[in-house]
């Protein structure tokens, strides 16, 4: 039971730190807040980055972890939150119009609304009775996530994972190596952080951020549809949709791996770059540099995935400039298809001038398994559906960084010697699951542009006027 109780501390601390630093954001007076849901969502985020950041400073300094130390630092930054929160005035959170957006919708679609949230919830629940009794089950958790996480939890601090060469060559006994020594630190230290509230560590209980973080990307991504212009039904709909994509709800129930976390912060990040191109709210830019800024710490691709937001940007910024960077770099990728070396080193991968057939795989697993609910048909009927507005000023940023995202895959995976790894079906649905959340969006983003942005909240209004 004391696990239990420190298992759920563990969560709820970074939460609190990290929704009251998403509320400080808005600190200008009468500038208002932002929707309870929205802070709750990258709220998670904030505070795992608070936490992770707190641990690798005090490592660094050369002070040995302990819950005290941790979760007074984490506390600390809380209170400072508060307290910027507080000087910007009332209200604390600002409300998101369901009651009066509910009230407004038949009949019909305020069931549809209570019945999709009843179901994420359900479904959220089920993952969190499997994920606090399973032990690290996916293979990544137990090669070279956990393996970090126990030595510096036992060492109360970050020791170097090295490589198995440079381990056997070097014969210190407080160097250590795993499966992949490479990559960056954010996972382990997550799973850390919740040791350290633990009597023991526990291979079930330290999983516990992996369903706060699909709580709060549920959060997170109604929000952001709320502010897109969705009514209320049709936001839920959508969460529900994303939340029962049957990849996340696996990579969730198998946790201790990346996949999934990448996949969240990438899509918080898109989400919120997207709420900045339409308003130039700078409270939303910090959301996406806060979600970006954990993603490039969760794997090494996190910096790849980050790099597919900023043609969104430049188009917002330049349209015209963003348009000419996207040509330059189509015609940069037929140049060394057609005249690049055989094989080129990039970031782990190696980088092929002739193109693997993957695409048998790739149809299975995209159009034929149900491994995505089919959802991918759903997406290129509504992209066909709403084509006009594809590039549309609004719409446009959005659609190039989804365009950046599947020319990544594309590239990683007909290119790269990582299209092994999609033949023999280890890694065919990862990459996807990292833009699939981003994807949802974008695909109710064109319903709602589509049809003239209804249900948008009252307070909202004025910006949408301006934005037209």
């Amino acid at each position: 039971m004391i696990d239990a109780i420190g298992a759920v501390a563990s969560v709820m601390l970074p939460w609190a730190a990290g929704t009251l630093a998403v509320r400080a954001l808005w600190y200008r007076p009468g500038q208002g807040a932002p929707s309870l849901p929205l802070a709750l969502g990258y709220g998670y985020l904030a505070g795992l980055l608070i936490a992770t950041a707190a641990m690798r400073g005090f490592s660094f300094a050369g002070v040995r972890w302990s819950l005290p130390l941790l979760a007074g630092a984490v506390a600390t930054a809380g209170a400072i939150s508060a307290w910027l929160a507080h000087r910007s005035g009332p209200p604390a959170f600002a409300p998101d119009g369901l009651c009066t957006n509910l009230a407004s919708e038949p009949r019909p679609l305020r069931a549809l609304f209570w019945c999709a949230l009843a179901l994420v919830a359900l479904r959220l629940a089920g993952l969190a009775v499997e994920v606090s009794v399973s032990p690290f089950r996916a293979y990544d958790a137990w090669a070279h996530w956990g393996t970090k996480a126990i030595v510096w939890h036992e060492e109360g601090r970050m020791v170097p994972f090295v490589s198995p060469a440079a381990w056997i060559a070097g014969g210190d006994a407080r160097v250590f190596t795993d499966g992949n020594p490479g990559h960056p630190a954010n996972v382990p230290l997550m799973l850390a952080w919740s040791a350290t509230f633990l009597s023991r560590w526990s291979e079930s209980l330290v999983n516990a951020p992996w369903v706060a973080l699909a709580i709060a990307l549920a959060l997170a991504f109604y929000a952001q549809a709320r502010l897109a212009g969705a009514s209320a039904p049709l936001a839920m709909t959508g969460t529900w949709l994303v939340m029962s994509l049957p990849i996340l709800n696996l990579h969730v129930a198998l946790a201790g791996a990346a996949d999934v976390v990448l996949g969240s912060a990438y899509a918080m990040a898109a989400m919120a770059m997207w709420r900045w191109t339409v308003t130039r709210e700078r409270e939303m830019a910090a959301l996406a540099a806060l979600a970006a800024t954990f993603a490039v710490g969760v794997k090494v691709e996190g910096m790849l995935w980050v790099a597919t937001l900023l043609p969104g940007v430049v188009v917002a910024l330049h349209r015209r400039a963003g348009f000419a960077l996207a040509a330059a770099f189509a015609a940069a990728a037929a140049g060394y298809v057609a005249f690049g070396p055989d094989s080129l080193p990039v970031l782990g991968y190696v980088l092929k001038s002739k193109p693997y057939n993957v695409l048998p795989t790739l149809r299975d697993h995209l159009f034929v398994f149900d491994n995505w609910h089919l959802g991918w048909y759903a997406v290129v009927a509504i992209a066909a559906w709403r084509w006009r507005i594809l590039l549309a000023p609004r719409v446009a940023p959005m659609t190039f960084t989804i365009l950046a995202g599947v020319a990544l895959i594309g590239v990683v995976y007909f290119f790269t010697n990582a299209a092994l790894g999609v033949r023999n079906e280890t890694l065919v649905n990862r990459m996807p699951l990292h833009l699939a959340p981003a994807i949802a969006f974008y695909a109710l983003l064109l319903v709602v542009e589509g049809r003239g942005r209804p249900g948008v909240q009252p307070s909202l209004q004025a910006t949408y006027a301006a934005d037209a």
